[in-house]
């Protein structure tokens, strides 16, 4: 019995077509404008009144991560295959790379201080943003060590409800890369969602995973090791705008060998090793191809 199939027998409050449930939710992921959490699918196919029930989300995630034309992007939303999303070409895509620094990482509590955003399109830097983020919320002393920053330099900052309408601008639409997305990304969004702002029509790709992905052998994919590896300028490791920039110099690396082992879409970022099996067979690894380069 597979787990989906366990899931069905444990919770026969679901239909058991299990396929209606899949072209429903492919014909609905199909039209959106940006990957969905599981929460939203498990509301469009089960209602408003079991979409948050733990199971329920549970034999959702289990439906679509058994059917390869579901794509998981690197924030756990999902999209489709064939969907205008994924089929961004790499060369045409918009990335908006982001890094924060707040005062801990506790999302709801503690707040962002400071935003790096550099955008790239064609393999090549087209925007800088970066600013300091007015807080009365006091500065941890490991947080001021760490950074560099401390309250007295936020005075007279932009608070973030200042910044909210030109960062959207510079993310909707966008691909969103964060080295350890699971961090900038979810504070991003709440800072939005606590305003009342809509979250931006993103697609979430993470460069400390595809690290693990292109370049498996490495000892560290910290992101100052990883500067330190392809010699990528790292001054001020914990500003926003060095961190951003670091983590510019690594996506370019990343687009520098997709392009090399001929993957062309931002679908196939998503599929790397799933896409380059079939190469290894000629006993041609996606690693050895990556140093011939």
């Amino acid at each position: 019995m597979t787990l989906l199939e366990g899931l069905w027998y444990d919770y026969p409050m679901i239909s058991s077509d299990l396929n209606e449930f899949r072209v429903e939710a492919h014909e609905f992921l199909l039209g959106q404008k940006k990957p969905l959490p599981t929460p939203a699918i498990a509301r469009r196919l089960f209602g408003a009144r079991r979409h948050e029930m733990p199971e329920t989300q549970v034999v959702v995630r289990a439906l679509l991560a058994d059917d390869p034309r579901f794509v998981e992007t690197h924030d756990h939303c999902w999209t489709v295959l064939g969907s205008a999303l994924l089929r961004q070409a790499l060369k045409e895509a918009t990335f908006s790379v982001v890094d924060l620094e707040t005062t801990g990482s506790v999302i709801g509590v503690d707040e962002i201080i400071e935003i790096g955003l550099i955008q790239v399109r064609g393999g090549e830097i087209v925007n800088r943003f970066e600013s300091l983020v007015w807080t009365d919320r006091p500065i941890p002393p490991w947080v001021a060590r760490l950074t560099g920053i401390s309250n007295e330099d936020l005075e007279g900052a932009p608070t973030f409800s200042d910044l909210a309408e030109n960062l959207v601008g510079l993310l909707d639409g966008n691909v969103f890369v964060a080295h350890d997305i699971r961090f900038d990304l979810p504070f991003l969004r709440w800072e939005f969602a606590r305003r009342g702002i809509g979250r931006p029509a993103v697609t979430g790709l993470c460069t400390l995973q595809l690290s693990r992905q292109f370049w498996p052998d490495l000892m560290s994919r910290s992101l100052p090791d990883l500067a330190t590896h392809f010699g990528i300028d790292h001054d001020n490791p914990h500003r926003a705008a060095d961190d951003a920039a670091a983590t510019t110099g690594v996506l370019l690396e990343v687009l520098n060998q997709a392009d090399q082992l001929g993957l062309v879409d931002l679908g196939d970022l998503y599929r790397v090793e799933e896409i380059t099996a079939d190469r290894t067979a000629d006993g041609d690894s996606l690693s050895s191809r990556a140093a011939e380069s």
